[in-house]
């Protein structure tokens, strides 16, 4: 079994990461092969606030206290720092002899930083995965699966809605400077994985506006892409929605796709809604969807992780996902430095 080794115990380290690895090692130790060994190792500068479950995870103040707890040979660090912070922490990492990292997106906050974080993976020869699990989703394959079997046509557009009402962690945290970096990271590997390579033409955020305040840029953001497949992209998200909203649209020749992914742990159900133009469709290849109306259990953050842990049993578990990784960071600096140059935009909408 692989020890986990959380960096970061904010909402993704502890909220999401620390509960799926609990999830899945109960998942895999129900199968007889069990997968994860508990209770983790936490790291976080607050540990004495934190409130640690016992027999699931114990808490170090400091990334030295951590790692004299587990053994390098066996560990899975799950790095879950601010991206800003991200190359000095697998540096330290790998520095203790840390091989497989589970790495949350984006890679990095800038390009030289990417740059210093690839370099580092070569040198080191990191297995290194990064959190993909909107694209390794049961929903995203069944997207694949209708843009490759054609039933539909051709794929022209797709148009992400990724909305919710982020005030509390905007006012509270400063780990996203922009709201680029909070829902879109998600959505952009995605249409790069279903549509292929992109360039930017578009991008701007504005305020979150409050009575009295305005947090600068945190509002929401907005992506035009221009794929060299010739579809087109257009990525909105409002963090100042007072609803959530988690959809991709697929437009084709003969009709949609409309992909509703789980709007938050809550609920690990997916979605979709298959809607050809007329009867003159294409048959249907093996695995896809009917047209209709369906929904299912996409468990994708647990069936990711389970994925990776069994990728790093042989050697494999970043192998797949990181130069589209690196392609999506990529792409998200662009965006970052065009809105840093264009005019201020105090207020804005979907």
């Amino acid at each position: 079994m692989l020890q986990p080794l959380v960096i970061g115990l904010g909402r993704s380290g502890s909220g999401l990461h620390l509960r799926t690895l609990v999830r899945l090692a109960r998942r895999t130790a129900a199968t007889g092969d069990p997968l994860v060994a508990l209770p983790a190792v936490g790291c976080d500068p607050r540990a004495g606030e934190l409130r640690a479950a016992p027999g699931e995870v114990t808490v170090a103040g400091t990334l030295d206290q951590a790692l004299a707890q587990v053994d390098p040979a066996t560990t899975v660090a799950h790095v879950c720092t601010p991206p800003r912070l991200r190359h000095e922490v697998v540096a330290r990492l790998a520095g203790h002899g840390v091989r497989r990292l589970i790495v949350e997106k984006p890679l990095a906050a800038s390009a030289a930083e990417l740059d210093a974080l690839v370099r580092l993976r070569d040198q080191e020869d990191l297995d290194l995965a990064v959190v993909a699990h909107w694209t390794s989703s049961r929903l995203a394959g069944l997207l694949r699966r209708l843009i490759r079997g054609g039933r539909l046509g051709a794929l022209r557009r797709i148009t992400v809605d990724q909305h919710k009402p982020r005030f509390l962690r905007s006012l509270t945290t400063d780990g996203h400077p922009t709201a680029l970096d909070v829902e879109i990271p998600h959505s952009l590997g995605l249409v790069l994985d279903l549509a292929g390579p992109a360039d930017l033409r578009a991008a701007r955020c504005w305020d979150l506006r409050l009575t009295g305040r305005a947090l600068p840029r945190l509002g929401g953001a907005h992506l035009e892409l221009a794929h060299r497949s010739g579809v087109s992209t257009l990525l909105r998200s409002d963090l100042g929605a007072p609803v959530r909203q988690r959809s991709v649209v697929c437009e084709f020749e003969g009709g949609t796709a409309t992909a509703h992914f789980p709007l938050s742990e809550d609920d690990d159900h997916a979605q979709l809604v298959v809607s050809p133009f007329g009867h003159g469709t294409a048959p249907m290849a093996d695995g896809e969807c009917e047209a209709g109306h369906h929904v299912f259990r996409d468990d994708a953050l647990t069936d990711f992780f389970e994925c990776a842990y069994r990728g790093f049993a042989s050697g494999t578990a970043g192998a797949a996902n990181f130069p589209l990784a690196c392609a999506t960071t990529r792409l998200l600096c662009a965006a970052r430095e065009h809105c840093a140059v264009v005019p201020h935009v105090p207020a804005g909408s979907r």
